[in-house]
């Protein structure tokens, strides 16, 4: 991406596949000289290029400890989820 758009090139940290063209991208972006968590839905196009959906969150690497938190104290429901699924 262009500097002038005030982005810079995303890391990517972990690709999630969902199978049938379609992944969840984990990086970490640069936007406006302000570092970003992003957890984004990508597409495969007709190219083979894999392109993002507007369908994603960009939280502030500052906000990553409340995240992981969350995460954690989530972790019982989501077993209870995939408990009722067996």
């Amino acid at each position: 991406m262009s500097e002038t758009s005030g982005q810079s090139s995303p890391e990517v940290v972990k690709l999630i596949d969902k199978g049938m063209g379609k992944r969840i991208y984990i990086r970490v972006s640069q936007f406006h000289d302000h570092d970003y968590l992003d957890i984004r839905n990508f597409y495969q196009a007709e190219n083979e290029e894999w392109k993002p959906t507007r369908k994603g969150i960009a939280i502030p690497v500052e906000l990553y400890d409340e995240l992981v938190d969350a995460l954690k104290d989530i972790k019982p429901l989501i077993a209870s989820c995939l408990a009722r699924k067996v």
